[in-house]
């Protein structure tokens, strides 16, 4: 890496402002890893090896060239911390090459926030926030710190760090959906999977509990239908589902077979779906809502086919 320096750090580099970069640099590359192998930068739990392994970044040398501060650091090759990934088939889009190191991983996000690419699947929101976070350490010590190889200059400075603020700032929130599909890939030690939609396109998600991951093979190759949270792009396109819970989803109406949108705005509550009055408890506050995010629009088309099919299951 180097570090361009407002100051002369050419005889020897302040411990706080080389451990000020390292601890905000090493998450990100954690992160970025997370999001090239599993398909979400951040997860519960205690990390697995691979991670552990791939991310156990060392000190090897330091340099200077004019006013730039060179840091030279050691990565494991993912072919070696992570062999047992590259042995499996292939899920996400985004899987780096394996003599890629994790510098080669982040500065991939990076050229990507650089470039705006609103349909990027190498960041999430999260990651885009840690990603803006970065902008405290630059000031008149630290104007910016360059990754080698990649595009031509590639560089984290507070222009990126803004320009991740503004990406995080205009992805769509999150929402929780159920989605129907056929199980048609399963990847257990990165807990993903590929739901095959009626219409042919595949969705990627991400299980969340070791019990719904346990869940996963029994159900291969069958109907299931995904409860959980549907995670987007800047673009408004559907990045994955973060899934909390999966069923049987032989007879799953229509509705539940096509990839939710983003709900820009919280729907208005009609005479029908009405919130409960203040005051009301127990079952009497229940009845008159709707617990989920389905607009009026959605509920019309599933009563339709309900009616034609005699009976639903929620």
């Amino acid at each position: 890496m180097r570090l361009q320096t407002g100051a002369d750090y050419t005889q020897r580099i302040p411990l706080a402002v080389c451990g000020g970069i390292m601890s905000r640099i090493s998450p990100l590359f954690l992160g970025s890893l997370r999001m090239a192998m599993e398909g979400a930068s951040a997860a519960s739990g205690r990390p697995p090896a691979w991670l552990e392994r791939a991310s156990d970044i060392r000190f090897l040398d330091y340099d200077h060239e004019g006013d730039d501060t060179l840091i030279a650091l050691g990565l494991p090759r993912l072919g070696e911390a992570a062999g047992e990934l590259y042995r499996q088939g292939k899920l996400w889009d985004t899987r780096p090459g394996a003599a890629d190191t994790a510098l080669e991983v982040f500065r991939r996000v990076v050229d990507d926030v650089a470039a705006e690419n609103t349909e990027s699947s190498w960041y999430d929101r999260q990651l885009l926030t840690r990603l803006a976070r970065m902008k405290q350490v630059f000031g008149s010590q630290i104007q910016a710190i360059g990754l080698s190889g990649g595009i031509s200059g590639t560089r984290v400075n507070e222009k990126l760090t803004e320009t991740a603020a503004r990406l995080g700032a205009s992805t769509p929130s999150g929402r929780q959906v159920r989605i129907a599909g056929m199980l048609d890939m399963i990847r257990h030690s990165t807990r993903g999977f590929s739901l095959r939609l009626e219409s042919g396109e595949d969705v990627h998600g991400v299980m969340e509990s070791a019990y719904g991951l346990s869940a996963l093979p029994e159900f291969f190759g069958k109907p299931v239908l995904i409860l959980g949270r549907a995670v987007y792009r800047p673009s408004g396109r559907l990045l994955r589902i973060d899934a909390a819970g999966i069923e049987d989803g032989i007879g799953a109406p229509p509705l539940f077979s096509k990839v939710p949108p983003p709900q820009t705005a919280r729907p208005s509550v009609s005479g029908r779906w009405k919130v409960s009055e203040t005051g009301r408890r127990g079952v009497p506050a229940f009845f008159g809502t709707w617990p989920g995010d389905e607009t009026d629009a959605d509920m019309d088309m599933l009563v339709k086919d309900v009616r034609g099919s005699g009976s639903l299951v929620l």
